[in-house]
């Protein structure tokens, strides 16, 4: 079933967009909630709460990309069921993407005054990279895989990811600052 279908069940109210996103994402969602939280009940939980989530707000939003919106909800929720379940020990995977981005994340303020806003920059900085370097992008930072993951779906090596990705995250934060963002 095409989106805009699935999305005119949530107008409708019918309890059918839940089934049918299920259907045509719940593996997806599921795998990305998995590859942050660790744990397949946990996961599930996470994209339970998600439909719950994309119920509750359809109406009146109306995403227009129903996918990209659904991820963006799903590692939300997975990231603070994470965090509360890890409060006193710390996860190696989590700990080395917050190092990873950490010098390249501006400030809370200066993302908050820039009226482009910190999303916007970090898409027009994609738009100018290599697909390649688009790919290993989303994959780590967005769907949180790990740099092992990353060389068995690309069958380059590790190291030459962590590489590209660190390259990657240096032109970034240059462009950041060009952009106005204190890093």
């Amino acid at each position: 079933m095409e989106d805009s279908a699935i999305l005119d069940l949530f107008f409708g109210r019918d309890e059918a967009a839940i089934r049918e996103t299920d259907k045509k994402y719940g593996k997806k969602l599921c795998g990305i909630s998995y590859s942050i939280t660790e744990s397949r009940p946990d996961s599930e939980e996470c994209v339970n709460d998600t439909y719950l989530a994309a119920w509750n707000a359809i109406p009146p939003t109306r995403p227009v990309n129903y996918f990209a919106y659904l991820c963006r909800i799903v590692r939300n929720i997975s990231y603070n069921l994470f965090h509360k379940n890890t409060a006193q020990k710390r996860s190696a995977n989590t700990l080395s993407l917050d190092g990873e981005l950490e010098e390249i994340i501006p400030d809370r303020e200066s993302a908050l005054l820039n009226e482009n806003g910190l999303g916007g920059a970090i898409d027009n900085f994609l738009r100018g990279e290599s697909r390649d370097t688009q790919y290993l992008f989303v994959r780590r930072y967005f769907y949180a895989d790990s740099l092992a993951y990353l060389a068995t779906l690309t069958g380059m090596s590790k190291n030459g990811i962590a590489m590209r990705l660190m390259r990657t995250r240096k032109k970034l934060r240059e462009h950041l600052e060009k952009e106005g963002f204190t890093v």
